[in-house]
């Protein structure tokens, strides 16, 4: 802006010093009558159109640096919106990471104070461990052995099957196992899903027995399927198909 301004007053001091040429010459002979008038018109339209030119560029530049400090103003504007919210947004997660370690101390506590009768129920270790047996249609005690002929406990079976079924060929299986603590009994359910697979669930009823040689066992007296009992003849050949469809994985 202040070189615009030089620039006019030196051209206004040049148009005088030019008129005074001009005059200077028409009197001392120079130029004919007049001539000096007519030039120095020509000249004025001339440096009118340029100052008009001139005039339109200075406002120009105003309207241009009026919107740049517009945009400047907008744009610290957004910044400080962007500050803002960038901090409330750090506020949010931080409080968010807060709460969640409260739940899992919580949860923790709440874990720490259940009684007996709240925890997670499983049988003892040797009712576990001890030999499985079925009994047939004639009333006699038949073992289970795994498919290299070793005697399978209730532990090695539901690890055998936990195991067996999620290393199969078709990973997406799931299974979920849990037992419940009947009169005199307990119950294993296990339930498979898959995406290849309908949902399915059994109930496998056990009882702590002494067999007539006194040997301890744990028989499996009933089996469930889908909430529907298997008839008693065919408990053995639910169990067996059940067992090899495992380790044929």
């Amino acid at each position: 802006m202040g070189k615009a301004d030089w620039s006019l007053d030196h051209l206004e001091l040049d148009l005088a010093a030019g008129f005074v040429l001009l005059d200077r010459a028409e009197r001392s002979g120079g130029l004919g009558t007049g001539e000096s008038g007519a030039l120095a018109e020509g000249v004025l339209q001339c440096m009118n159109g340029a100052l008009m030119k001139v005039s339109e560029s200075l406002e120009a530049q105003s309207r241009m640096r009026r919107e740049l400090a517009l945009a400047r103003d907008e744009f610290q504007r957004t910044q400080a919106l962007q500050a803002e919210r960038i901090q409330s947004l750090e506020s949010e997660v931080a409080a968010l990471r807060r709460n969640l370690e409260e739940e899992r101390r919580r949860a923790r506590f709440e874990s720490l104070r259940l009684s007996p009768a709240q925890s997670p129920q499983l049988p003892p270790d040797d009712y576990l461990n001890r030999p499985l047996v079925l009994r047939s249609q004639l009333g006699e005690f038949l073992g289970v052995t795994d498919r290299m002929g070793q005697a399978l406990s209730l532990s090695g079976f539901q690890h055998l099957v936990e195991g067996g079924w999620s290393r199969g060929p078709r990973g997406d299986r799931v299974v979920a196992s849990c037992w419940e603590a009947k009169a005199g009994s307990w119950c294993l359910t296990l339930c498979f899903t898959g995406r290849a697979y309908s949902r399915k669930c059994y109930v496998l009823e056990t009882n702590s027995l002494r067999t007539p040689s006194g040997n301890k066992v744990t028989l499996l007296s009933n089996i469930h399927v889908d909430g529907l009992r298997v008839p008693q003849g065919y408990v053995v050949q639910m169990f067996r198909h059940l067992r090899e469809s495992f380790q044929e994985e």
